[in-house]
């Protein structure tokens, strides 16, 4: 049978420090059979940044899109070939196996999706990282639902490089501009509940730089950020238990904290929201102990 091909797609806004070591990182996979597909969005041109790379490499596919990652990623997803997809953001980076060990799971378990764990660091891979949410990787094989409750319960999240997907499940949904855009593409997969496999190993470093750390500083980007939580509701309202209210209870109160730092904007929304997802009296209390903190 022969061997898979694997679509690495890479959003790229402009050429920085970090772009090469990413761009290496999927081209030195030891699983070689990739397409590592290079979107040139906004401003930036394929040739600027082909000469910025000056690597040589018949694997690398370079294409121009409209401004934004979700227009990027889109259009990655549209021209890929490969039977499975790897996201992977500029500044980010793909430990050596990461293909392989994945793959292997997945051809044991037949899943659609592998996730993996993965590792903050600033500019060494070899820097200490405690990874925080063990609870996800409890179960060796899983379901989407069950991800869900578990984010409920324990809290967390799935980081976007971590996952290696079957191409038709990732096709199936489509990116959008939100500063919550991982969480909502997450959420648009667990639609139709596919079987995960988790794949127990860090094999994928995320980027921590002045950059990356996005806050919401605008009403604009604060009401994106409620689409977004909007959509993620709709996207998982067959879901119906504790869990999963719990994971929305504690999305939104986390919110209000944002709310606070434009001038209180859509506060009573976001109220009206905790209520309706809390469970108990405590929690309701949390909500307006949580507005009245400084």
């Amino acid at each position: 049978m022969p061997k898979p091909l694997v679509s690495i797609i890479i959003p790229v806004h402009k050429t920085t420090v970090y772009l090469k070591p990413c761009i290496e990182s999927a081209l030195d996979q030891t699983y070689s059979k990739i397409e590592v597909i290079i979107i040139c969005n906004g401003e930036l041109e394929i040739k600027e940044c082909r000469e910025f790379l000056n690597i040589e490499d018949y694997r690398l596919v370079y294409c121009k899109s409209a401004k934004g990652r979700d227009n990027a990623r889109n259009l990655g997803l549209s021209i890929a070939k490969g039977e499975y997809i790897q996201f992977l953001d500029y500044d980010d980076v793909l430990y050596s196996t990461k293909l392989t060990d994945q793959l292997i799971d997945l051809k044991k378990s037949r899943a659609a999706i592998s996730i993996s764990k993965w590792k903050k660091f600033s500019n060494s891979l070899d820097e200490k990282y405690f990874f925080p949410f063990n609870k996800l990787f409890v179960l060796k094989y899983t379901s989407a639902l069950q991800i869900i409750n578990t984010l409920g319960t324990h809290g967390g999240f799935i980081a976007t490089g971590s996952y290696l997907i079957d191409s038709n499940v990732a096709k199936a949904s489509q990116w959008i501009d939100s500063p919550n855009d991982d969480a909502v593409y997450f959420s648009e997969i667990c639609k139709s509940n596919p079987k995960i496999v988790m794949t127990d190993k860090i094999l994928t470093g995320y980027r921590i730089h002045q950059n990356n750390t996005s806050s919401i500083v605008s009403k604009k980007d604060f009401l994106l950020l409620l689409n977004g939580w909007s959509l993620i509701e709709n996207n998982l309202k067959f879901y119906n238990n504790k869990a999963k209210k719990k994971y929305f209870f504690k999305s939104y109160l986390y919110l209000i904290s944002n709310s606070k730092k434009i001038g209180y904007f859509k506060i009573m929304y976001l109220v009206f929201k905790c209520i309706y997802y809390s469970a108990s009296l405590k929690e309701v209390k949390s909500v307006f102990g949580r507005i009245k903190a400084s």
